[in-house]
């Protein structure tokens, strides 16, 4: 659907809103596209789209690598919400889309029809935040696209993380769509406490025999009318164990859900790495995969998650749905909602259900993250469902209500975040809502793959018998809730690891990442920074360039093949959680590395961090990074960390050293921003 009156030029970015109201000749469409890695993008683009929809927009919501150039000039509005990850770099669903409007062949002026507005998310501990966004922002402009709205930015380091730059930016974009594209006469937004129809929704299926015994479902993922029914005892082969057996168990079941995209692999060991009185349980998996998978230092591993049986029951339990719990359903566009023009995709497109029965049990153990911290949104669906017919439905709606309500987010956050309630938990308090189990796909949030660093490189890459081989360094997560002391936190996929023993098979996705390590390293020495399980990405790089520099004509200058390679290492305690120490001293006395280790709990010794041990260093890691134009990488968890390591550098450049110089403190900064935009530092922090 094109739209007339979009012929201006493009508009240089002023940052302020461009209102030209339009004639609304045909039917508003609102487009959201979303780039996500961890799925913070995708969950700001669903609650867009929610908008958008209350103001009378058909709307799409999609990541950015399924729309093509041709869809974007289509509707009324398009909506990014986009992460930066890496160093600047766009997510691994939004870099084809990227691609396309990088290439030379587009002219200028060329998206002179698009009227834009954007939201990004990005981290301040990195160098260059929020840069994918900016980016995006200014192509499109470049290309003659126009903002109706300003774009806006989230800083996970923020203490509400990236939702309270949205949620000042979703009040802006409002008003923005009201007055650039307004409503017809007498017509008005539907009404925050009006029940908007879900696209899709669940029904119970009828049972189709084929001759094989399995029923086959036409591909809906473009939208189309068929349903997806899905019949049969099959996943990708392996035998759906039956649920009565696994309830009484509580542990989750061994069936794979088929999620495209995604390899099978094995667990070989699953063997704990810190002392049994260490405060944390830390994991090394080994893993292999039948496939033949390339990958290299840096490279993620994305797990794919199951709650477990005893939850799901109370879950089953707290919505009355016993009866239908075990029944085959299928998965159709709403006829109730009015889908108008949009092809909206099937909120299940990511799995491939061919030859899985699917049942709301099913989906609670694979599919719903119902052991989730809630968002606001989920607050607002709840509340529809909510009723005043006695005094406790009338409290609890109006608590609903007060939890929806942005301009409350303190009482969100005293709620949900502080005592890291779940959303069981939260139906446990709100005992006189019932969710409709036809809508449950789009009031309960969907369970994303988790991403872990893959910790294998070189000669470990693959077994003796050929088979792919994946280790990851796994921290069983447990936090502590101040508040909620009767039932345990746990980290949804890595409670779900810890339950893994060997010989079961589990589902993992394999992404390059973005560390991009090549064999032409070689020649400079790196200075790799990995606290904890950032050691992950650490090992996997020592190991693959010991290989490559044994498969290569690189000879090594000095000792061992490692020489001048550093490794920093910072954890608690010497016995407790130093991993791989005897990889690493193997490393050191025979190939030359360099490891410096950092241990903040040991009684016995000094409290040290990885970068007093940068400080301490100083004349070394100069000599690497100056006069032989190393390299660093960062790895680990976000925050104080990262930024620590960068101000430790930019004391030891700016420090006087015999025979190496000296440079200011503002030299220095501009020396690491040079290192960065050449490739020479990158972090890779969660």
């Amino acid at each position: 659907m094109e739209r007339a009156g979009h012929d201006n030029a493009s508009l240089a970015h002023s940052g302020k809103n461009t209102h030209i109201p339009q004639k609304q000749s045909k039917p508003r469409a609102a487009l959201i596209l979303y780039g996500s890695e961890t799925g913070n993008a995708q969950d700001v683009a669903e609650e867009v789209g929610r908008m958008a929809e209350r103001l009378r927009f058909d709307t799409t919501v999609l990541d950015m690598d399924t729309a093509q150039l041709k869809d974007i000039v289509k509707p009324t509005a398009v909506i990014f919400a986009l992460s930066t990850t890496g160093q600047g770099e766009m997510p691994q669903n939004a870099r084809l889309f990227w691609k396309t409007l990088l290439s030379g062949a587009l002219k200028s002026g060329i998206l002179r029809r698009v009227r834009f507005s954007s939201f990004g998310l990005g981290d301040s501990s990195y160098a260059r935040y929020n840069v994918a966004h900016r980016m995006l922002c200014g192509r499109m402009q470049q290309l003659g696209a126009q903002l109706f709205s300003e774009r806006g930015e989230g800083n996970e380091q923020h203490p509400e993380g990236h939702s309270a730059g949205f949620r000042e930016w979703i009040v802006s974009l409002r008003q923005g769509l009201l007055d650039s594209f307004p409503l017809p006469n007498g017509v008005e937004p539907i009404a925050d406490d009006e029940f908007l129809e879900p696209k899709w929704k669940l029904e119970l299926s009828e049972h189709v025999s084929l001759a094989n015994g399995y029923s086959h479902a036409p591909d809906s993922t473009n939208g189309d009318a068929a349903a997806i029914v899905v019949t049969g005892d099959l996943t990708n082969g392996h035998a759906i164990a039956k649920e009565e057996d696994v309830v009484a168990q509580n542990e989750p079941s061994p069936a794979l859900m088929p999620v495209k995209g995604a390899h099978v692999a094995k667990l070989v060991a699953n063997e704990r790495v810190t002392t049994p009185g260490h405060f944390q349980d830390v994991r090394l998996a080994d893993l292999r995969l039948d496939d033949q998978v390339s990958y290299g230092p840096g490279a993620i591993a994305v797990i794919y998650p199951k709650n477990f049986p005893g939850d799901i029951q109370e879950f089953i339990d707290l919505m009355g749905w016993q009866s239908v719990a075990d029944k085959s359903l299928a998965l159709r566009p709403n006829t109730n909602h009015d889908l108008g023009q949009s092809h909206s995709p099937s909120p299940l497109r990511h799995l491939d259900l061919v030859n899985v029965t699917l049942t709301i049990r099913c989906l609670l153990e694979n599919v719903l993250d119902i052991m989730s911290i809630p968002r606001r949104s989920f607050f607002a669906s709840l509340s529809h469902f909510a009723n005043t017919d006695n005094e406790d439905s009338a409290y609890q709606k109006e608590r609903l209500l007060e939890l929806a309500n942005p301009e409350l987010i303190d009482e969100l956050w005293d709620y949900t975040t502080r005592p890291k309630r779940t959303i069981l938990e939260v139906m446990m308090d709100f005992t006189t809502i019932k969710i409709p189990w036809q809508y449950c796909l789009s009031v309960l949030p969907m369970m994303k793959g988790r991403q872990f660093s893959i910790a294998s490189g070189g000669h470990l890459k693959t077994d003796d018998v050929g088979r792919t081989r994946v280790q990851l360094l796994v921290a069983i997560a447990e936090p502590p809730s101040p508040i909620i002391k009767y039932r345990r936190r746990y980290g949804i996929c890595t409670r779900y690891m810890a339950s893994l023993r060997a010989g079961q098979e589990l589902a993992i996705g394999m992404q390059e990442g973005y560390l991009d390590v090549r064999p032409s390293e070689l020649a400079v020495p790196v200075v790799m920074i990995g606290p904890g399980t950032g050691l992950a990405p650490m090992r996997s790089m020592i190991w693959q360039r010991l290989l490559w520099s044994q498969t290569t004509e690189f000879k090594a200058g000095g000792k061992g093949r490692l020489d001048g390679d550093i490794l920093i290492f910072g954890c608690r305690n010497e016995d407790g959680d130093y991993f791989f120490r005897d990889e690493g001293e193997t490393f050191q006395s025979q190939h030359g590395l360099t490891v410096l280790t950092a241990f903040s709990r040991d009684k016995d010794k000094p409290r040290q961090y990885v970068q007093d041990q940068i400080r301490q260093n100083a004349h070394q890691i100069r000599q690497a990074l100056l006069e032989r134009k190393g390299k660093v990488y960062v790895c680990g968890s976000s925050g104080n960390m990262p930024k620590g390591v960068r101000e430790a550098l930019i004391e030891i450049l700016s420090m006087k050293q015999e025979q190496q110089g000296f440079m200011g403190r503002e030299e220095a900064e501009e020396y690491l921003d040079h290192m960065e935009k050449q490739g020479r530092y990158k972090q890779e922090t969660w």
